[in-house]
């Protein structure tokens, strides 16, 4: 198989990968707001991690979006 047919076929598959990063996020998101819409934790260690799980989860989903992009 070609390079190039390589790579069609794995940017296509990594595709799924990012929106079910950014679907995790949101849904955590989502499951930390309280009734008045603010997000809760229960500790400043919490928050941190929080943070950069999400972080994190966000910067590869974006740098797959590139990768992918740039593939052709």
């Amino acid at each position: 198989m070609e390079t190039s047919d390589y790579n069609l076929l794995i940017s296509i598959a990594l595709i799924p990968v990012v929106v079910g990063l950014q679907i995790w996020v949101r849904k955590r998101r989502l499951s930390r707001r309280n009734e008045s819409g603010q997000q809760e934790f229960d500790s400043l260690g919490t928050t941190l991690l929080s943070a950069v799980i999400e972080g994190l989860a966000v910067i590869s989903s974006l740098i797959l979006i590139i990768w992918i992009m740039g593939a052709y």
